[in-house]
């Protein structure tokens, strides 16, 4: 009997603590969150970089991205990705092709790029690891885990700036996908025309409606 209660205690003492972490960790992303939809645009420069320990991969490339609303341009590794909210052009360059395709809002695999500062809000169940380094680190569980193809994603802010400094997405596969935030420059004027593609630009394209 003193076994048993010993370890209810325990289990007590347990979740009180995780709840702890939980509040913690809601109050950051609810600041970060608050900072950043007060944003009219975004524009900032990352790393991405796909590593995966079996397979011996470990790949970076420099980026960038301009978001305004649900409206983006990446640019990556020789292609840039054109989003009006609709509709998505990817331009690839080596093979001067143009892939155009409609924006699946029920996609439950996509992390779509202009929502990487905010992806926390919906879905996940949230649980504050540490402070380390100057950086709140917390990481976030899909509630809708068996149609993800990841685990977890572990969310680095900077506590200094409220702001997210780094994105580390853990595959199930065991691949580790990390978007380091090299600059982040928000409130920029940024004119409609950057979110909208012109077939003028790329006339030698071979253009390829997927939708």
């Amino acid at each position: 009997m003193k076994s048993l209660l010993i370890l209810f205690i325990a289990a007590a003492t347990s979740l009180t603590a995780l709840a702890q972490e939980d509040t913690k960790a809601k109050g950051i992303l609810d600041k970060l969150s608050t900072k950043t939809k007060a944003y009219k645009t975004i524009k900032a420069d990352f790393q991405f970089t796909i590593s995966n320990k079996a397979e011996g991969t470990n790949e970076s490339q420099s980026g960038k991205i301009v978001i305004k609303g649900d409206k983006y341009v990446l640019s990556i590794s020789g292609q840039d990705v054109i989003s009006d909210g609709k509709s998505m052009w990817t331009i690839l360059k080596e093979s001067k092709e143009v892939q155009i395709n409609e924006i699946d809002e029920e996609d439950e695999e996509a992390i779509s790029p202009n929502k990487i500062f905010t992806l926390y809000e919906e879905g996940f169940k949230y649980k504050y690891v540490k402070e380390d380094k100057g950086m709140h680190i917390i990481n976030l569980y899909p509630k809708a885990a068996a149609e993800k193809s990841f685990h977890r994603i572990a969310l680095y802010i900077n506590k200094a700036k409220n702001e997210m400094s780094k994105v580390k997405v853990y595959g199930k596969d065991g691949t580790i996908t990390t978007y380091s935030i090299k600059s982040f420059t928000p409130n920029t004027t940024i004119p409609e025309t950057r979110f909208s593609f012109s077939k003028s630009k790329f006339p030698s394209y071979e253009i390829i409606d997927l939708r």
